[in-house]
């Protein structure tokens, strides 16, 4: 029986050439580097970089705040468990098409990162 991870693997590389193979760079917090805020020098030293192969996808969201209901857009890329040789986390930074992002929301979902972003 085929399984899910098999059929993005096969799926994964189609979707990607369609959108004309766009990269994301993964900019990672060095282990020894503290991200304590009242630290001015060694606070987030960002010096692991790795740039895989990613789909993305731009959606709407709905958003409340109190008694208004408003729209905006989301973005979310998806990005194969395999490529990334650590553990995706919130505290990772990504820089796509020359901007950077902060992940809101990270998800390993069937074989692939499922991550959330807003504009830094």
């Amino acid at each position: 029986m085929i399984s899910i991870r098999q059929i993005l693997n096969k799926v994964f590389p189609k979707l990607q050439a369609l959108e004309e193979n766009p990269e994301l760079t993964i900019i990672r917090i060095s282990t020894t580097a503290t991200s304590n805020p009242f630290e001015t020098e060694s606070s987030e030293v960002y010096d692991e970089s790795v740039t895989v192969p990613v789909i993305y996808s731009e959606q709407p969201e709905i958003v409340t705040n109190a008694n208004n209901i408003s729209t905006q857009q989301s973005l979310y890329f998806y990005v194969q468990v395999e490529s990334v040789p650590f553990v995706l986390t919130v505290r990772e930074r990504f820089i796509f098409k020359n901007k950077r992002y902060r992940p809101v929301e990270v998800q390993d979902l069937f074989g692939l990162w499922k991550i959330k972003v807003v504009k830094e």
